[in-house]
């Protein structure tokens, strides 16, 4: 075989492997990212499905040591302490009934994801009485961190209404 074919023929194969590994690494990436995704929409049904039951040991267990929650007209909570003195009594006092809506947007980013949704909230007091529509309308950005287990937690909760003030 003449030089230059031979110089030729090792230049196909070596860009041929280079196009088939390069494919195959954006694939398991495009997978990873969609079990993520996946993951993300799991952690986030499981928060709703926490409230819902009253489940709230469940719930803080979603939530990172030292996550921030920021909920509208408080100042933020930082830690899983702060959070807890500040949920519990809800959780205690009341039936919880949380409907997400719409998940609008996840996004991934290593070791980091955001899910950005909509949702309402009605309570009803354990002891009796009217159920209230606590957030008719409201939205949510939540940045979860993968563990080192591989599960994802909470570690920045932000979310307001969309209904404006009266």
């Amino acid at each position: 075989m003449k030089k230059s074919n031979w110089l030729l023929l090792t230049t196909i194969l070596v860009i041929t492997s280079a196009i088939l590994f390069f494919n195959f690494s954006f694939k398991t990436e495009v997978d990873s990212m969609g079990d993520d995704i996946t993951a993300l929409k799991e952690v986030t049904n499981q928060y709703a499905g926490a409230v819902n039951t009253g489940d709230f040991d469940l719930w803080i267990s979603i939530w990172a040591d030292d996550a921030v929650q920021m909920p509208p007209d408080t100042p933020a909570r930082v830690g899983k302490e702060q959070i807890r003195e500040a949920m519990k009594p809800g959780f205690d006092k009341m039936n919880l009934d949380i409907t997400i809506h719409s998940i609008d947007d996840i996004k991934v980013y290593g070791d980091l994801g955001l899910v950005r949704c909509t949702y309402t909230l009605k309570m009803t007091p354990k002891a009796g009485g009217e159920t209230i529509n606590a957030v008719p309308d409201a939205k949510d950005l939540c940045l979860y961190e993968r563990q080192s287990d591989g599960s994802w937690k909470i570690i920045y909760d932000c979310n307001n209404s969309n209904v404006p003030p009266k």
